[in-house]
């Protein structure tokens, strides 16, 4: 009787053994998630600089701008742009929020919706919550891993500023931090939203990449003033394209190098081609330059 409660205990223990070790030894899954509004552009760089990295990508887009017009669908629209990637990508498109006035609201609402892309996670894996413009570099997703490891939960995650233009460093606001690292643990408890902008973090990894804000056309500047959150700013007198593009140049111009996204940096040509890189030319020349390019890029 003994010797049949001894290999009973004996075969109890290693079912427990064998299910702990499997649980230390799952890898860890790394989640990228992000609202996304139509930044087609940057969604390709961000995808070609951390798809060998990350595990999923959770993008989250509305049929509605924060502002509350209707809008399409951007990525779903340009799905097969993106064929390369798609096995890893997690697209939520948020529900409407038609009842709520507040631009702010909306935005908030989109962020939070990134909950539903990570049904799947467990408490150990890594969530990564941005914007679509603000891009983890490839090297520090490493860093991320073994800060978490160590317990630093959650990390800010402060990104070099860029505006209107991927050569344009920003001189106001000179890193930006709101993009931060959680395990899914920690963000259970809470939201993406609250983690992102609401919660004191004193764990943070400087350089971790790159906030490239309003790029492209006039008029793609003009429908971010009329869609985005802050509709105190969506005024006539700041839609005047030789104002907008004067306050564009005002950020110090840098040299494209290694210091930015493999993708950029093997693509000038087609990055200057829709003007997401400024020529430094004479203002007024330049506006001439920027209707030209676009309506060679429309055709």
């Amino acid at each position: 009787m003994k010797k049949i409660f001894f290999i009973i205990l004996y075969l109890f223990e290693m079912i427990v053994s064998n299910s702990v070790f499997a649980n230390e030894n799952e890898p860890i899954k790394i989640y990228d998630c992000f609202t996304f509004f139509n930044e087609l552009e940057l969604l390709e760089v961000r995808l070609h600089e951390l798809y060998d990295v990350v595990d999923h990508f959770v993008i989250v887009e509305s049929s509605l701008t924060y502002s509350g017009n209707e809008k399409p669908l951007f990525f779903e629209q340009n799905k097969k742009r993106f064929s390369k990637y798609l096995d890893k990508i997690i697209h939520i498109v948020s529900p409407k929020i038609e009842i709520a006035n507040d631009a702010w609201v909306r935005e908030i609402a989109q962020r939070n919706d990134i909950m539903l892309g990570l049904k799947g996670a467990k408490d150990d894996d890594i969530i990564i919550i941005s914007d679509l413009d603000e891009i983890v570099k490839n090297e520090k997703i490493i860093e991320i891993k073994k800060q978490i490891a160590l317990k630093k939960d959650p990390i800010r995650l402060s990104m070099k500023m860029y505006r209107y233009f991927l050569n344009r460093r920003d001189l106001e606001v000179d890193n930006w931090s709101l993009s931060v690292a959680s395990s899914y643990k920690n963000l259970k408890d809470t939201t993406p939203q609250k983690l992102r902008c609401e919660t004191a973090i004193d764990n943070k990894i400087a350089d971790a990449g790159w906030h490239f804000s309003s790029l492209g056309w006039i008029d793609k500047w003009v429908y971010k003033l009329e869609s985005y959150s802050h509709q105190e700013r969506n005024k006539a007198k700041n839609k005047v394209p030789k104002k907008i593009l004067k306050e564009a140049r005002k950020g110090k111009i840098v040299k494209i190098n290694n210091s930015y996204p493999k993708y950029i940096v093997d693509n000038p040509k087609y990055f200057k081609g829709i003007n997401f890189i400024d020529d430094n030319l004479p203002l007024n020349w330049n506006i001439r330059v920027f209707n030209k390019r676009q309506k060679k890029v429309k055709n």
